[in-house]
């Protein structure tokens, strides 16, 4: 595990998700991506990993004004950037 991830994650394995959104705002339509690290003392499969990272997407859509100003924010795709198990 490279040592910036290790400064971050003291569990087990460590996952960098990229959640692509489709916003819309005044008939302008246009895509955002958030990078997202989920940390796990388990190993996650692709249905879990996926399902924490639009989690915690959903929720900074929910609480961040930075969205406040799209008539909508819809996830479009997730992608898998990498996947580090740490070494003892």
């Amino acid at each position: 595990m490279p040592d910036h991830v290790k400064k971050q994650c003291n569990q087990q394995y460590s996952y960098t998700v990229i959640v692509n959104l489709f916003t819309s705002r005044d008939e302008i339509k246009d895509y955002k991506n958030k990078n997202v690290r989920i940390n796990s003392d388990q190993k996650l499969s692709k249905d879990e990993l996926t399902q924490r990272a639009v989690n915690v997407v959903e929720g900074l859509v929910e609480t961040r004004t930075e969205f406040n100003e799209y008539d909508s924010v819809q996830v479009a795709g997730v992608t898998f950037a990498n996947a580090y198990k740490r070494e003892h």
